[in-house]
């Protein structure tokens, strides 16, 4: 039998597998016993929409879309906006254009929807804090921030308590920033909160101390999953730099 008609047996074979272990209706083992159009048929109509259909893939997809046109979110939250001045429309285009690094109207929308009952909502205030960050105004970012935490003393945001080791780091308050970053570590998930206080200690000086960081970074992502360190590629790039320059 020719090379493609085994690899054609074979195909038929393994979509065979799937829609019984799958418990779809036994009619596509039939269908499938058709070559070429029985697995065709089933891939386009069966397997294609379960797969985009899955949170990573809807993730890919709007990646790409975002690539073909970076601005397609950002024109979508602008005509919602026009459609409907809501203070939940506002945020959600101060979120896009934080995204898109624009951040000064990030920070005219925020301020715009700072007021009356939601003067001191939580989400503003953190999204305002980032924008502030992303424009170069730290002074700003740590008094929003110190606002957040005023108004909300129970509030616990890893987000938010990184922000603010590195705006405390930002305006040279180096022994507020080594505590702050000190803490993040100790229940921070991911490996950005490690690595940016190994570079502040690199900063310092104290080698040894951003190498231990940086070896725990590198063995936690030996022992983690491809996905893990797919989303955390760029700290471990940090990481293997880090522990051989210090």
């Amino acid at each position: 039998m020719p090379v493609l008609g085994l690899l054609s047996v074979a195909l038929q074979i393994v979509l065979a597998v799937h829609a019984v272990q799958s418990g779809r209706d036994r009619q596509w083992i039939y269908i499938l016993l058709i070559p070429v159009i029985g697995p065709a048929v089933y891939i386009v109509t069966q397997l294609l929409p379960e797969l985009f259909s899955t949170p990573a893939a809807r993730s890919a997809g709007r990646r790409l879309a975002n690539a073909v046109d970076p601005q397609r979110e950002l024109r979508k939250r602008k005509e919602e906006l026009e459609r409907a001045d809501t203070v939940e429309n506002r945020r959600l285009l101060a979120e896009e254009c934080v995204e898109a690094g624009i951040f000064a109207e990030a920070i005219l929308l925020y301020r715009s929807c700072l007021h009356g009952h939601y003067e001191h909502d939580a989400a503003l205030l953190m999204g305002l804090a980032q924008a502030q960050f992303g424009a170069g105004q730290i002074g700003p970012c740590k008094e929003t921030l110190d606002r957040l935490q005023e108004a909300h003393p129970g509030i616990s945001s890893q987000t938010g308590h990184l922000l603010y080791a590195r705006s405390l780091e930002g305006l040279g308050d180096l022994p507020g920033a080594e505590r702050e970053y000190a803490r993040l570590v100790e229940y921070a998930g991911g490996e950005e909160a490690r690595m940016r206080y190994a570079r502040f200690l690199s900063n310092l000086g104290r080698i040894d101390e951003c190498r231990s960081l940086c070896e725990e970074t590198l063995r936690r992502a030996r022992l983690a999953s491809k996905a893990y360190r797919r989303a955390q590629g760029e700290w471990i790039q940090v990481a293997q730099k880090l522990a051989r320059s210090g």
